[in-house]
């Protein structure tokens, strides 16, 4: 039992201080450079969530996107921001906001602003196609490292179906969600950041990473 107990006890320094220190303090990821924030013009689709986002600005850290949700899109799954909000203006057709649960209907010229901690999903259940576009202002911006994590979660869950389910959805969010504050809804935050700070060096080490170049922006 002693040695059984010596090798759990080994087994849980290296899982919850060990991977974690060499992962995030002595070897870090680099962050990602400037060839992956997305820029003026470039465009890219998740066939997956039926969206297409055009950038549309970029300034002093921040971007504008005119995003196209293309008939009967499912949309990402229910999600959260802990640092920043998301502001849904609506252009033209109507747009599905699923918010804390409850779904909000916009129509064109109406908007709804999503506030940092508050789990939400934007869809569309019509059979038009729905753009949300707001004016180059910034409550309307966004944190361009919120545009580095939408080129590579289109690009990666599209590669291949089983990208999209475990464990390779999971392995990936461990990287996703610490460097881009973007968490899944329904399990607390603090839930997911101790399990990432676990399982996130592991994904590391199976070839997982918070992004990719094959998943850049193109011109």
């Amino acid at each position: 039992m002693r040695y059984l107990l010596s090798g759990l006890a080994s087994v849980f320094v290296l899982l919850v201080v060990v991977g974690p220190l060499l992962d995030r303090v002595v070897f870090p990821e680099p962050e990602a450079g400037l060839e992956f924030v997305p820029k003026i013009g470039q465009v890219f689709h998740s066939e997956s969530e039926g969206f297409t986002q055009r950038i549309i600005g970029h300034e002093a850290g921040l971007i504008w996107s005119e995003l196209t949700l293309h008939p009967h899109a499912p949309g990402p799954p229910p999600h959260v921001h802990t640092t920043f909000a998301e502001r849904f203006r609506v252009q033209r057709g109507t747009v599905a906001l699923l918010v804390d649960g409850e779904v909000v209907h916009l129509h064109a010229g109406e908007e709804f602003l999503v506030t940092p901690g508050v789990v939400h999903k934007p869809f569309n259940p019509t059979e038009e196609e729905a753009i949300i576009l707001g004016p180059l202002t910034p409550e309307y911006a966004l944190p361009e490292r919120f545009g580095i994590f939408l080129s590579q979660a289109y690009g990666f869950f599209d590669a291949a179906p089983e990208n999209g389910v475990l464990p390779r959805a999971l392995l990936q969010m461990s990287r996703f969600s610490p460097a881009y504050d973007s968490w899944l809804g329904g399990p607390p935050v603090a839930l997911q950041r101790a399990l990432y700070w676990v399982l996130g060096p592991i994904a590391r080490l199976l070839g997982y990473r918070s992004y990719y170049p094959r998943y850049a922006p193109g011109p």
